[in-house]
């Protein structure tokens, strides 16, 4: 395993919605960084599935969130604004510190008191790596509809937190 890519929390075979507010609980941490793409929502939908949504209002009840994606189609970005009540920052070059600083101004948390919440160990779970975030790992909501390219690039991922 690189331990740079080793989540505190992994759901291998589950998508965002089996995470408990218990189990955010044990990590100690008030704040929520969740990614955008396959963590929340299927890509390019700019719409919530019901079960996302009522585990969103639930996660809303105890932790601050705020959704940071590489996405940078700003028409994209804008229309899930609108479906979410909460700060959305796009063009984030996870897991490079362009979208953090300002998510962090957002959330005003320590960096121990925050979770990241994702689908991608090289993205994501980096990116909390970097900052001394703590870390969930999930499942893509989407991964078998996804490009070739990108299917197998989430397997050699995965397999680097295997080891």
């Amino acid at each position: 395993m690189i331990p740079f890519l080793k989540p505190d929390i992994i759901y291998e075979k589950d998508d965002v919605t089996v995470i408990t507010v218990q189990d955010l609980k044990s990590l100690n941490v008030n704040a929520l960084i969740l990614d955008l793409d396959n963590t929340i929502m299927a890509p390019k939908a700019a719409k919530l599935d019901p079960h996302i949504e009522e585990w969103l209002i639930e996660m809303k009840k105890h932790f601050k969130l705020i959704v940071l994606s590489n996405n940078r189609k700003k028409h994209y970005i804008d229309k899930v604004q609108k479906v979410l009540d909460f700060p959305i920052l796009g063009s984030a070059e996870k897991p490079w510190p362009v979208g953090i600083k300002k998510a962090m101004e957002i959330l005003n948390e320590s960096h121990e008191k925050i979770a990241v919440i994702g689908d991608r160990p090289l993205t994501d779970i980096w990116l909390a790596h970097m900052y001394g975030f703590k870390s969930v790992l999930v499942r893509a909501l989407t991964a078998h509809t996804e490009p070739r390219w990108k299917f197998y690039l989430r397997k050699v991922e995965w397999s680097f937190i295997r080891r």
